[in-house]
């Protein structure tokens, strides 16, 4: 059995990314699926996303090209101070997204307009829509004045196909300069070892290329 030390990036106590590529059990040799590794983010000494299936409890894993693309193209709309779109209020995004719920109009344009703004906010704000079929926990990252918020309630997600997470909800902060470089840190490693150990170099490259220019 192969062992595996995560890689680190940050302080699990505060805030903290850690990863590991790992063998692809699907055999897959495209640039996609040599990314299939383990990952884990920490917050406040939690993992957000570890979760217990027919009573196991697991890591996330998935090819995790998915979580750097979602961060690279994202975490400039993380970072910006611009506020929530909508005239709704809230303490937190989980309070944000419901109230916009609440929203009714017997104008189909105006009705449309609305929640295709929430989609949009929550598309940049949330890694949800990459998770490409794997079981990655719904979680919010907003920036609150100098800090990160990172919010999720995932008591009943995938609950319909066995999975519970470890740590269901919650909502925490994190100061902005660490959330910042912390994730370029594990992005750039990400890329520099991907680019470095890929069967697929050409594929590799232009990734790196288009992901890295994001972050600069």
């Amino acid at each position: 059995m192969r062992c595996f030390i995560l890689r680190t990036f940050g302080d699990k106590n505060t805030f903290a990314i850690q990863y590991e590529f790992d063998v692809n059990p699907f055999n897959e040799t495209s640039l996609i699926g040599e990314t299939w590794g383990k990952f884990e983010l920490s917050v406040r000494g939690i993992d957000i996303c570890r979760y217990k299936r027919a009573d196991s409890e697991t890591t996330y894993q998935w090819n995790l090209i998915y979580i750097v693309e979602w961060f690279s193209e994202n975490l400039k709309y993380i970072l910006s101070e611009e506020p929530f779109p909508l005239p709704v209020e809230g303490q937190h995004s989980l309070e944000l997204l419901d109230n916009c719920l609440l929203f009714e109009s017997d104008n189909d344009d105006e009705f449309d307009a609305w929640f295709d703004t929430k989609q949009e906010w929550e598309f940049k704000h949330s890694w949800f829509s990459n998770r490409a079929g794997s079981f990655l926990p719904d979680v919010f990252f907003r920036r609150v004045n100098n800090n990160i918020e990172i919010a999720w309630n995932n008591e009943s997600t995938y609950s319909s196909e066995g999975i519970s997470f470890i740590n269901p909800i919650g909502i925490e902060y994190v100061p902005l300069f660490i959330f910042e470089s912390t994730i370029k840190s594990f992005i750039e490693n990400f890329l520099d070892s991907l680019l470095e150990n890929s069967k697929n170099k050409s594929d590799a490259e232009e990734v790196y290329q288009k992901l890295m220019a994001f972050i600069k």
